[in-house]
């Protein structure tokens, strides 16, 4: 397993890679270049995972854009059709993949169990129009969410699984349903609102602009909503390594801890998924954990049972932190949803609980590079822009912020630059 310092390995996948080289003096050249430094990436991609793989993955995008005509880019950027795959897809595809879910034409799809299925056949299941179901099947078959087996007939493949698994399912439809809307008045509100400066916002977000209310109350207000967000956190990153296998708890943290103490506190932890996922993989840790959350969000995991080892506790975090001198403080994806002054109250909370030399910090989130930032957390960082004024930071701001709080950064651990990373800080001395 290699762990990756970050402050010793370069804030890009190009600036890592050996494929970047000096700009082609003509188009043609610069094909051959691309091609070429893909060949490169793809040898060194050895186990399809890791920093090689985000390299990969970035070598064909470059071969993508060198290959297209100007009319051609500016056509897709249009469109979005889309080049490879992203945590966010923007319209018209996603549109498509969405409507597809909410009639239950994927859903039958995975049904047949790799049987084929004609568009008549899914317009019987599903009571909707053959030819509607035609005509949007030619987008979701492009971008590979399920296979094409003939004319107008169509076969599931592993993307069409993954996507309407709960997780898969609840991912696409939180921001599809929450982000379309604001998009289609974000100019409206650009100009109402006469935005300068991000990330604090001013005192209605765009969010609220579009829905009337802020992203909690809202999705307080939509249980099924809220059920959609619940379903992606707990599967948005299956299949990626895990947080305390990024971050080496066993080696960094178990030796010293006190039998007798906390060992973890999971802050803003909702339905308490990485606690217990923790627990269930290190079930020999020492200490106690303990899972934090609003009141509505604990009575929720108190009524349909915690995992064994894990002690649910009611807690607001932006007030004192009640568990004193803890061996870690867990924060997952929770300061990307808040501006500075706001993740400045959480971080000050628990800077005052934690015992000197002793207690650290683990915030869970991408730490961007200043430059060719990767698609997936600069698309992650202007949704947050959207939907609640928060922000995914550089590390540069990283160190600022947590500097202000009293914080200073010992590690940054990781080996990809294009998934989140685990930072680790203690008190400053």
């Amino acid at each position: 397993m290699n762990f990756v310092d970050n402050d010793s390995r370069p804030s890009s996948a190009s600036s890592q890679s050996p494929i970047v080289s000096s700009a082609p003096t003509t188009p043609d050249d610069g094909v051959q270049e691309a091609i070429a430094n893909v060949q490169r990436a793809a040898q060194a991609d050895k186990t399809k995972t890791g920093q090689t793989h985000a390299d990969f993955l970035e070598a064909v995008r470059q071969l993508n854009l060198v290959a297209e005509a100007p009319q051609e880019t500016l056509m897709r950027i249009r469109f979005e059709v889309q080049m490879h795959s992203s945590p966010i897809h923007i319209p018209l595809q996603v549109a498509a993949i969405r409507l597809t879910l909410e009639i239950g034409a994927l859903d039958a799809l995975v049904s047949q169990d790799g049987e084929k299925i004609t568009a008549q056949e899914l317009a019987e299941i599903t009571g909707y129009n053959a030819l509607m179901i035609e005509r949007v099947m030619r987008l979701v078959t492009w971008c590979g969410v399920c296979d094409e087996a003939g004319t107008a007939t169509y076969v599931a493949n592993p993307t069409t699984r993954l996507i309407v698994a709960p997780g898969g399912a609840g991912g696409l439809k939180h921001i599809y349903d929450l982000s379309f809307p604001i998009a289609s008045k974000l100019m409206d509100y650009l100009h109402e609102t006469k935005i300068h400066q991000f990330p604090t916002p001013p005192q209605k977000t765009a969010f609220e602009h579009t829905f009337g209310q802020n992203l909690w109350d809202h999705m307080a207000d939509n249980p099924k909503l809220r059920k959609s967000f619940d379903d992606y956190m707990a599967a948005r990153r299956n299949g990626i390594q895990s947080w305390y296998e990024t971050y080496p708890i066993a080696t960094e943290l178990f030796p010293d801890t006190r039998a007798d103490s906390v060992m973890l506190v999971d802050i803003g932890g909702n339905l308490g998924h990485e606690a217990a996922s923790f627990h269930a993989a290190r079930p020999d840790h020492p200490g106690r954990v303990i899972l934090q959350d609003l009141e509505s969000m604990i009575q929720t995991v108190k009524d349909n049972g915690t995992s064994e080892g894990v002690e649910p506790m009611a807690y607001n975090f932006f007030e004192e932190q009640p568990v004193k001198g803890a061996r870690a403080y867990y924060l997952r994806s929770v300061l990307h949803d808040w501006d500075d002054p706001s993740s400045e109250k959480i971080l000050s909370n628990t800077a005052k609980a934690m015992e000197p030399e002793y207690s650290r910090l683990l915030i869970d989130e991408y730490v961007l590079p200043d430059m060719k930032a990767p698609i997936r957390g600069s698309s992650l960082d202007f949704l947050m822009m959207m939907l609640c004024g928060g922000i995914e930071r550089t590390k540069s701001q990283w160190e600022s912020l947590l500097g202000r709080c009293g914080l200073e950064i010992v590690k940054i651990w990781g080996g990809r630059s294009d998934y989140e990373q685990v930072i680790e800080a203690k008190l400053k001395k």
